[in-house]
């Protein structure tokens, strides 16, 4: 049976890439399916996850060095041979076309932006009417904004126009210079929505969770998303010293000079990755030290977390809930999954949690806008 399911979830992984739909074509979906033709007869979705969480994103899996992906736990030399043969393969085109893929060393000269916008980089591709593309996020980044995007979320339009709500953000901020609100609108707007497109499920959570832990955890988990920084962060800075309960801003600091030892702007980085977990109420911002212990889960934003990361209906290890790096940057006390998912089952959100002998397994029966609606129908009626 088990063996069925994921013959079936690797098909449909081909059919929604071959269709072209657009949650085929994060780093993770396309990881995942690239990992399937190396390794057969084993779930990747796990390692997939966890090399996109190690390296940042699907090029910078690519561009690693064969070595460095042989010692990722769960890759072994031959997969970590297709990945470079497809990173080679991508070189040798992109060098025909006369545009060279950046390798790592080269990445902040790539991603530094115009003067005009000091985190943004348009992205060349012309877009589609109506729509506007992502933009392409620098590696570092100097402003949180975080607390001014949970704020202003739950009034935010229904609209499907990236640009009429940055015009709505842009307008509701409380800066008094234009320029000052026009770039914070662009984060903003950048960050709650990564996929390009404002979705429905945000803003029904927001509307219904304003001023709420809730929605700065969701609101943190998006920002997460757009920022692969923050989210290495939480997993290699804050997730390893979470015994001691604290980080100074020093330690925070030769983590960026580590990362990033040719860039400048490392103490703003900084700031705004301390504004980023104090606004999100994941830490605690002192002078020189950052503070943070394991958190309860508030249900309505654990909801809206794992229908986010399994987003398709079935059946799913309850392992890889565990051990995805969106859920552990939370910093929501480990222990208290398992009962966050059969709190859950009881109110109706997940259909099913199954325990029997090894097989721990959770299934989802809707998508995250319909989560969404339960949770709060939900809070509601309590």
């Amino acid at each position: 049976m088990a063996l069925d399911t994921e013959k079936g979830h690797r098909q449909r992984l081909r059919e929604r890439f071959v269709a072209g739909e657009q949650n085929a074509q994060s780093d993770e979906a396309l990881l995942e399916l690239l990992l399937c033709y190396a390794i057969p007869q084993r779930d990747v979705y796990p390692l997939a996850r966890l090399l996109i969480a190690k390296f940042g994103n699907l090029s910078a899996v690519l561009d690693a060095s064969l070595d460095s992906l042989c010692h990722v736990e769960g890759l072994k030399d031959h997969s970590a041979t297709l990945l470079k043969l497809v990173d080679h393969i991508r070189s040798r085109q992109t060098a025909s076309d006369h545009l060279p893929v950046p390798r790592i060393a080269e990445q902040a000269t790539l991603f530094e932006p115009p003067a005009t916008s000091p985190e943004v980089r348009q992205a060349s591709a012309k877009p589609k009417p109506g729509k506007t593309p992502p933009a392409r996020t620098r590696l570092l980044f100097g402003k949180a904004v975080l607390r001014e995007a949970i704020s202003v979320l739950p009034s935010l339009p229904d609209t499907d126009s990236l640009d009429s709500m940055r015009e709505f953000v842009r307008d509701h901020l409380h800066f008094s210079a234009e320029e000052t609100r026009r770039r914070s609108a662009s984060y903003i707007v950048r960050r709650l929505f990564p996929d390009g497109l404002p979705d429905q499920a945000l803003l029904e959570f927001g509307r219904a969770h304003a001023d709420s832990q809730e929605l700065r955890d969701v609101a943190f988990y998006r920002f997460c998303k757009a920022e692969p920084l923050m989210l290495r962060v939480a997993s290699d800075l804050l997730l390893p010293s979470i015994g001691t309960g604290k980080v100074t801003r020093s330690r925070l600091r030769e983590f960026l000079a580590a990362q990033f030892p040719t860039q400048g702007g490392l103490l703003d980085c900084g700031q705004a990755i301390a504004d980023a977990l104090t606004a999100a109420g994941v830490a605690h911002s002192e002078k020189t030290s950052l503070t943070f212990a394991y958190r309860e889960i508030p249900l309505d934003s654990f909801a809206f977390l794992l229908h986010s990361e399994f987003p398709e209906p079935g059946m799913y290890d309850i392992s890889k809930l565990q051990c995805n790096p969106y859920i552990q940057a939370m910093l929501w006390n480990p222990d208290r999954v398992l009962p966050a998912l059969y709190e859950l089952r009881n109110r109706g959100v997940l259909p099913k949690i199954s325990e029997i002998d090894n097989v721990r397994q959770f299934t989802t029966k809707c998508d995250l806008v319909e989560a969404v609606r339960r949770v709060v129908g939900a809070r509601q009626s309590a």
